[in-house]
C-alpha cells in the first residue's frame, strides 16, 4: 500500500492559503475527482496524475480540470450520479443544492472562472438546475441506488428529496430534532438512512417515506462537535456503518445490522469522534482456516484525531491503521470505483490518497454475484429492463444520435446503476495498533509496492463558463452574510432576463402594440402606470364602496394636459402641441368595460406607417391627413372629426376619428370603402398584412381582411379577459390593465394583461382562449422557449444552430414581463401545499403550451414542446397518456379510415411522421418498449396498405390514360 499527498491538489483562499477541503467524490468511471471547500468553489481535477507518478510529470498531463463558482458559501458536499456519472450534485451553506452537467457542445471553450488560480478550464461543467428549498446550510446529498431520487440534508432539521431526472422536489422529511449532517441509501432500493445531531439515525421507507425505526441508543453520550455524521451503507444491504457514536464514553464508529436494525457492533480504535466512514463499493472472497471461501467487505474510519483505520467484516480487528494523516480532522472519504484506491480529505486544506494492490484487499466478487447475493433483502434490478426486441436497441441508437444535438435528451434520459455485496460482521475486539506513515512510504505491514497504473482520462473538450445570477445579501445582527435564494422554475442553466414584448424587435410576423406613445384621457378614473388601462362594472353583488370610488355617470377626475404630455414621452420638437380630452361616446354611460381614449392632439406623426395629420382641438377646421414616402407627399384627405389613431402598411392605410368613424385607404390614397361606424372611439388600431384589428372604447374589438372586405370578428366584447366576475356589481373599479395587443397574420386578435395572461380568440369556437396563465409558474418549464439553442434550450435544437423565437415565446415574455417576483412568490407558495403539485402542474402545463401553440398556428413551437411533452411522459412512465398520444398520431390503419373523422396533418405536419420522431424518444423507457414496437407495427401496416393502394390503382390510370 502507498499513501499520497499530492500538493497541488487543493483550495486557496483570499490569502493564498490552502482553505478546508469539505468533501471529496471520485466520478464512477474513476477518471475525475470532484472536491467542495471553503473558497465556495468546487473543482475537478484529473486522477490520471494523482496515482501515477509518471503521468504526473508529463507536461501536456492535464491536472486541473475545472473550476465552479456558482456557489456564494462554502461547499460542503459533492456527489457524482451513480452509473455513468452525468451529474454532480453539490451542496453549500448558501442553503442550494446544484446540478452540474458536462457540457460536451461544439461551440463550448474553456475560459476561466473569477480568482482561479488552476489555469483555465479544460472541461466544462455547467449548472443545469438550482434547487431551492432548505433553510439553512446544506450538509449532504446523496443519489439512490438507481438515480431515481436525489436526497439531500441541512441544518434546518429537515431533509429534500427530489427527482432524479427532473429535480423536481418530492417530499420534504421534517422528523429528525437536529442538525441533518449524513445520508446513505439502501443498496437493495428500499431504504435510506439519515444521521443527525439530535443523537439517532433514522431507517426510511421509500414505498411511504415513513420512519422504519429509529436507533439512538450507540449516540446517547456522543459529542456535538463533529462537522459531520457521514454514515454508509455496506454494499451487501446487511449493516450501515454510522459516524459519532459512544461505547462507555469510547468514540466508535457502530455498525447497524439490518436484520434487527440493533447497533450491536462497535469498530472501537480512535481517540477523538468519528466524523466520516465509507465502504468499499466491492465485495472481496477470502478463505477462513478451515479452507472454505467467504465474501467479505471492507469499511474505512476517519476521525478527528486526523487517523484511520480500515476493518474487514469478517476480522476482529482493524487490518489498517494510520496516525496522523492530516494536521486536522478527516471531513471526507471516497472510495474508486474499482476499489483500489482510497481518497481523504481534511480541514488543513490537503488531499491524500491509500492505493492498494490485490493482494493487499483479496479477489474482487463479479457484479452478478453480488446481485445474486443482494436478492434475499428483494433487491431486483429494475433500472435494468432488458431489450426484448431488435426494434428497442435500434430505437435506443436513434435516440443517442439525436441525444448531441438534443440538450433536453441529455438532461431527461434516465440512468440506472446498482451494485451490491454482502458479508457478515466479526465481533470487533480491542483496536489494532497504529502504525506510523509518512507521505510516500510505504507502511510495514503492506506488501511490496508497485507501481499503480494510471486511470484512463477523459480527453478534454473546451466549454463554455456560466456567471452567477444575482442575488440579495443581507448581513444579520451578528454579522454573518445571509444570502436570499432565488426561485428558478425550470432552471436549466443561466436563466435569460425576460423582456416585455413591447421593447423586443418583431420578427415574426407578429406586430405588437406600443400603447405608451399615445395619449389616452381618463375612462373615469385616473389612469395607473404600465400597461393600458381599464375600468369594468362588474358582476358580483356587494355593499357599494364608500372610500369615494366613482360610481357610473360620476364626474371623471382631471387630468393635466402637462401631465399628460409627460407620460407620453414626447420627444423635442413636440412641446408645443397641443391635447385635449376626446369626446366620450353615450355608450360608455351603460357599458361594462371602458377603456381610455386617445386624447386629441394638434399633431400626429406615424413615421413607420408614413402618414401624419394636423387636427384642430377646438374643432372649427378640418383634420388634414397626410400620407407621403421617402419625404415626398403621395396624397392628402381632409376629415370633418378629429382623428385618434392612425396605422398602415404596404396593402392600405386607416384612420381613426373621434365621433367613431373609420377610414381605409388604398396606398394611392383612393378610399377602399365608405366611413365604417363604430360603437365608440377607437382606443387602440393594429394591422398586419391585409388585416386590421380595432378595439374600441366600450371594449369591443374588431377585425377585418380589408382588402377582400370580409369580417374576421365583429364587435366581440374583451369582458371576459377582464374578469368582470370579481368586480362589485353597479361600481366603477379599476380592472387589469392591456399591456400589449397585436394581430396575426390569420386576422385574429392577441391580448395580454397586467395580470401576466395572454388570450386570443378562437375562431372555430368563438370564443376568447387563455394561451398565457402565470398559473404554471410552478412548472418545471415555465418560461422555457424551446425555441432557443445553446445552454439554455430546451427542445431539440443544435447549439450552434438557434432558431428565431416563435409567438407563443414573445406572447408569454409581454404576459410575464416584469412579474418575475410575484411569479416566483406564488410558485414557492404552491410548493409549501404540497409536494406533488409541481409534477402535476408541469405535465398541464406541456399540454397547454401544446394546445396554445396550435391555436396560434405556431407549427415549429407545436413540434418542440410536443417533444418536450412526450420526453416528459417517458420518464414518468405515463402509460395511458402515451397510448392516448401515439393512437391520436396514428390514426385508422385500415384502408378508408380516414372516414372516420381523423385528420391526418396538424399545422402543416404529418401526424405518422411527428409519431415516428417521436418513438425514439419513447424508447428513452424500456419500460414503454412494447408500446414502441406495437405503434412501430402499426406505421408498418398503414405503409404496406399505402404501398398496395398506389400498386393497384397504377393499373387503371395506365388504362384510362390509353
Amino acid at each position: 500500500m502507498l499513501i499520497i499527498k499530492p500538493e497541488w491538489v487543493c483550495h486557496l483562499d483570499e490569502k493564498s492559503k490552502k482553505a478546508p477541503i469539505y468533501s471529496l467524490h471520485v466520478h464512477p468511471d474513476g477518471t475525475r475527482l470532484a472536491t467542495g471547500a471553503q473558497d465556495a468553489k468546487v473543482k475537478i481535477w484529473n486522477v490520471a496524475p494523482i496515482i501515477d507518478a509518471e503521468n504526473d510529470q508529463d507536461p501536456d498531463a492535464r491536472r486541473h480540470l475545472c473550476t465552479m463558482s456558482l456557489h456564494n458559501g462554502a461547499v460542503l458536499c459533492v456527489r457524482w450520479s451513480n452509473g455513468e456519472g452525468k451529474y454532480l450534485a453539490t451542496g453549500s451553506d448558501d442553503q442550494i443544492v446544484m446540478i452540474w452537467q458536462l457540457d460536451r457542445s461544439s461551440d463550448a471553450w474553456g475560459g476561466s472562472s473569477f480568482g482561479n488560480s488552476d489555469g483555465p478550464n479544460v472541461e466544462n461543467w455547467r449548472g443545469v438546475k438550482r434547487l431551492s428549498g432548505h433553510e439553512s446550510d446544506v450538509t449532504d446529498v446523496a443519489w439512490s441506488p438507481e438515480n431515481t431520487y436525489l436526497a439531500s440534508a441541512g441544518l434546518d432539521s429537515k431533509i429534500i428529496i427530489w427527482d432524479g431526472r427532473t429535480f423536481d422536489r418530492v417530499i420534504t422529511l421534517d422528523q429528525h430534532q437536529g442538525f441533518v449532517k449524513g445520508l446513505t441509501w439502501d443498496p437493495v432500493g428500499k431504504y435510506m438512512a439519515s444521521q443527525s445531531d439530535d443523537k439517532s439515525v433514522r431507517i426510511w421507507r421509500i414505498t411511504d417515506w415513513e420512519t422504519e425505526v429509529e436507533v439512538t441508543e450507540p449516540f446517547v453520550q456522543s459529542s456535538g462537535t463533529t462537522f459531520f455524521r457521514r454514515l454508509s451503507w455496506s454494499p451487501d444491504g446487511g449493516h450501515i456503518a454510522t459516524a459519532n457514536a459512544c461505547n462507555e464514553k469510547l468514540p466508535v464508529a457502530s455498525v447497524i445490522t439490518r436484520d434487527n436494525w440493533k447497533a450491536d457492533i462497535s469498530l472501537v480504535g480512535h481517540s477523538a469522534p468519528i466524523e466520516v466512514v465509507a465502504f468499499n463499493p466491492l465485495l472481496f472472497k477470502y478463505i477462513d482456516d478451515s479452507g472454505n471461501i467467504g465474501f467479505t467487505s471492507i469499511c474505512a474510519v476517519g476521525s478527528q484525531d486526523r487517523g484511520i483505520t480500515l476493518w474487514r467484516t469478517h476480522e476482529a480487528k482493524a487490518f489498517v491503521g494510520i496516525k496522523e494523516l492530516f494536521e486536522h480532522s478527516f471531513l471526507d472519504l471516497s472510495w474508486t470505483p474499482d476499489g483500489q484506491s482510497l481518497f481523504a480529505c481534511s480541514y488543513d486544506g490537503t488531499v491524500a490518497v491509500l492505493l492498494f494492490q490485490s493482494e493487499n484487499l483479496g479477489e474482487a466478487v463479479p457484479a452478478e454475484e453480488r446481485h445474486r447475493l443482494l436478492a434475499k433483502y428483494g433487491y431486483e434490478r429494475r433500472g435494468e429492463i432488458m431489450a426484448e426486441t431488435p426494434i428497442q436497441l435500434a430505437m435506443e441508437e436513434q435516440l443517442k444520435e439525436s441525444s448531441a444535438k438534443s440538450r433536453m435528451d441529455e438532461l431527461m434520459q434516465p440512468e440506472s446503476s446498482m451494485e451490491g455485496v454482502t458479508s457478515t460482521f466479526a465481533t470487533p475486539s480491542d483496536p489494532s495498533v497504529f502504525a506510523n506513515a509518512t507521505n510516500g512510504v510505504a507502511l510495514a505491514s503492506s506488501s511490496s509496492s508497485s507501481t499503480v497504473p494510471a486511470l484512463a482520462s477523459t480527453p478534454a473538450r473546451p466549454q463554455v463558463h456560466i456567471v452567477a445570477s444575482e442575488q440579495t445579501v443581507t448581513m444579520t445582527s451578528d454579522g454573518k452574510k445571509r444570502i436570499k435564494p432565488l426561485f428558478l422554475g425550470n432552471g436549466m442553466g443561466a436563466v435569460p432576463a425576460i423582456v416585455p414584448l413591447s421593447h423586443r424587435p418583431v420578427n415574426t410576423g407578429v406586430n405588437t402594440s406600443i400603447i405608451n406613445p399615445v395619449e389616452r384621457g381618463d375612462p373615469s378614473m385616473s389612469i395607473p402606470d404600465g400597461g393600458f388601462p381599464t375600468v369594468v362594472v362588474g358582476t358580483k353583488r356587494k355593499d357599494p364602496p364608500t372610500n369615494g370610488a366613482a360610481t357610473i355617470g360620476g364626474p371623471p377626475k382631471k387630468t393635466s394636459d402637462a401631465g399628460a404630455k409627460g407620460k407620453g414621452g414626447l420627444q423635442k420638437g413636440e412641446e408645443e402641441i397641443i391635447s385635449r380630452t376626446a369626446i366620450a361616446s353615450p355608450l360608455l354611460a351603460v357599458s361594462k368595460v371602458r377603456l381610455g381614449t386617445p386624447r386629441v392632439r394638434s399633431h400626429i406623426t406615424r413615421n413607420r406607417a408614413g402618414l401624419e395629420c394636423h387636427n384642430s382641438i377646438s374643432g372649427e377646421q378640418p383634420s388634414k391627413v397626410i400620407y407621403s414616402q421617402k419625404g415626398v407627399v403621395v396624397w392628402v384627405d381632409y376629415l370633418p372629426s378629429s382623428v385618434l389613431l392612425m396605422a398602415g402598411n404596404s396593402h392600405f392605410s386607416a384612420v381613426a376619428c373621434e365621433d367613431g368613424g373609420l377610414y381605409i385607404y388604398s396606398p394611392a390614397g383612393r378610399r377602399l370603402m365608405p366611413c365604417i361606424l363604430l360603437d365608440s372611439a377607437a382606443t387602440l388600431m393594429e394591422c398586419d398584412n391585409e388585416y386590421l384589428m380595432v378595439l374600441t372604447s366600450c371594449g369591443m374589438v374588431s377585425t377585418w381582411n380589408v382588402i377582400q372586405q370580409i369580417a374576421i370578428l365583429s364587435s366581440v366584447s374583451i369582458s371576459p379577459i377582464l374578469q368582470l366576475s370579481i368586480h362589485a356589481a353597479d361600481v366603477a373599479s379599476s380592472s387589469v390593465s392591456i399591456t400589449s395587443a397585436t394581430v396575426r397574420q390569420n386576422g385574429l386578435p392577441v391580448l395580454t394583461t397586467s395580470a401576466g395572461q395572454g388570450y386570443t380568440y378562437h375562431e372555430g369556437m368563438k370564443t376568447w382562449v387563455k394561451v398565457i396563465d402565470p398559473w404554471f409558474a410552478i412548472s418545471s418549464f415555465f418560461g422555457a422557449d424551446p425555441m432557443l439553442g445553446g445552454r439554455d434550450s430546451f427542445g431539440d435544437i443544435t447549439p450552434s444552430l438557434p432558431q428565431r423565437k416563435g409567438v407563443l415565446s414573445h406572447l408569454q415574455a409581454a404576459a410575464t414581463g416584469g412579474r418575475q417576483e410575484k411569479d416566483a412568490a406564488f410558485a414557492q407558495e404552491l410548493l409549501n401545499v404540497e409536494e406533488s403539485v409541481q409534477n402535476v402542474v408541469t405535465l398541464t402545463h406541456l399540454e397547454n403550451q401544446m394546445a396554445a401553440a396550435q391555436v396560434l398556428g405556431s407549427a415549429s413551437e407545436y413540434k418542440q414542446w410536443l417533444r418536450c411533452y412526450v420526453q416528459r411522459l417517458a420518464d414518468e412512465s405515463s402509460v395511458a397518456r402515451v397510448e392516448e398520444l401515439c393512437k391520436s398520431l396514428l390514426g385508422p390503419v385500415y384502408h378508408g379510415g380516414e372516414k372516420s373523422g381523423w385528420q391526418p396533418t396538424i399545422l402543416g405536419f404529418q401526424k405518422r411522421e411527428l409519431l415516428r420522431d417521436l418513438l425514439p424518444v419513447l424508447s428513452s423507457n424500456r419500460s414503454l418498449q412494447r408500446i414502441v414496437k406495437e405503434y412501430i407495427s402499426g406505421l408498418e401496416m398503414v405503409a404496406k396498405s399505402n404501398t398496395s393502394t398506389s400498386a393497384t390503382s397504377s393499373p387503371a390510370s395506365k388504362s384510362g390514360a390509353v
